[in-house]
């Protein structure tokens, strides 16, 4: 417990500076741009609205936060290979802290994001005597909504990230021979990957069995029904289709974790 500890801590001490200036993009964007932006643009649109077209585009950024913070973090700690790699952590801990302290960081954000866009409607409520959510949308259904953009973008967010490290450490292998291949060799692997994954995903079979147990988006669903909220979040999940990403997912952590061993660990 004491090794994780240090390890999380000395994530937190790289992060903080990132943290601090996510704080400030999230105020300013989501709790002071609305107010300017209905004042002096679009008069006619209620505030929260323009702070939950904010928010979405926050939820499409922070989908990548846990791959591109996993990414610095291994490539800061890979220019001094014969330090990090030589502790006494074995190499699986060491990125799986590094991982763990990615999504952790990802998860405070979005509900960063979400406790801003909380405080600005608040803050209408108080000063203007009535909520700024749309007629008709009680807190119950925008809370609901959060929470499912939020686990949508965060389990977007832990695929990217096994992509990002599987992608990131045959870089880091073929690099040792050569830099320029190693770019080009990884590009052509990331192109075909997506290029199969696409095959595999459109074949009849696989569609068949990841379609099985819908997963609704129930409140998002409910507040597409107000004209006014203008969303166009509808559709289903379905768990089968989950369960195999998960295991996809997994099978990449491992072969990225295995070449790491053999190939860019020594």
């Amino acid at each position: 417990m004491s090794r994780w500890k240090g390890l999380l801590w000395k994530e937190w001490v790289l992060a903080r500076p990132g943290m601090a200036l996510l704080v400030i993009a999230a105020v300013l964007s989501i709790g002071v741009a609305p107010f300017l932006v209905q004042r002096y643009v679009v008069p006619d649109v209620p505030v929260m609205n323009i702070a939950a077209i904010i928010m979405g585009l926050w939820m499409v950024a922070l989908s990548y936060m846990p791959a591109v913070s996993l990414l610095i973090s291994l490539t800061t700690d890979m220019k001094r290979p014969d330090i990090w790699l030589h502790t006494p952590a074995p190499s699986g801990v060491l990125i799986g802290a590094k991982a763990f302290f990615a999504v952790l960081m990802t998860v405070v954000s979005m509900l960063l994001v979400f406790s801003v866009l909380a405080l600005a409607n608040l803050f209408i409520l108080i000063f203007s005597g009535s909520s700024g959510l749309p007629e008709g949308v009680p807190a119950g259904w925008f809370l609901g909504f959060m929470g499912e953009i939020g686990s949508v973008s965060l389990f977007l967010g832990v695929i990217q990230m096994a992509l990002g490290f599987l992608f990131w450490t045959i870089y880091q292998w073929l690099k040792k021979a050569n830099r320029v291949i190693a770019i080009v060799i990884t590009g052509a692997l990331f192109i075909g990957t997506f290029y199969i994954w696409d095959k595999i995903t459109s074949w009849g079979p696989y569609q068949k069995l990841a379609g099985y147990g819908e997963v609704p988006f129930r409140y998002s669903e409910k507040l597409n029904q107000i004209n006014d909220w203008a969303l166009d979040i509808t559709g289903v999940v379905s768990a089968s289709g989950m369960l195999l990403a998960v295991i996809e997912t997994a099978f990449c952590v491992l072969l990225a974790i295995s070449i790491f061993n053999r190939k860019v660990a020594r």
